[in-house]
């Protein structure tokens, strides 16, 4: 793991924290917008009073899940894109 702040770049480890694997420091936790656990029973709520009407709906879990398969996909596409424009640039100099 880094010891730098993914976000600030500060690396004073008393202010660092692991949040799902990636460093964050305490200043710029609270701008990563996490939910409280009231919000999401909330949402949970929100997506089982829809798949009454529409059963085919997804669960919120599944709707999560879902989101973090494409923006993993997302991520993935646009990091071979940029390791290979890296890579064309070394042999392009």
């Amino acid at each position: 793991m880094s010891k730098c702040c993914f976000e600030c770049g500060i690396s004073n480890t008393k202010e660092i924290s692991v949040v799902y694997g990636y460093a964050v420091c305490n200043a710029c936790k609270p701008h990563l917008g996490l939910y409280k656990d009231d919000t999401i029973r909330k949402a949970v709520k929100s997506y089982a009073r829809k798949r009454e009407l529409v059963p085919e709906n997804p669960t919120y879990k599944e709707d999560v899940d879902y989101r973090l398969k494409i923006l993993e996909e997302r991520y993935i596409k646009a990091r071979i894109k940029m390791l290979h424009i890296q890579a064309r640039l070394k042999e392009l100099a």
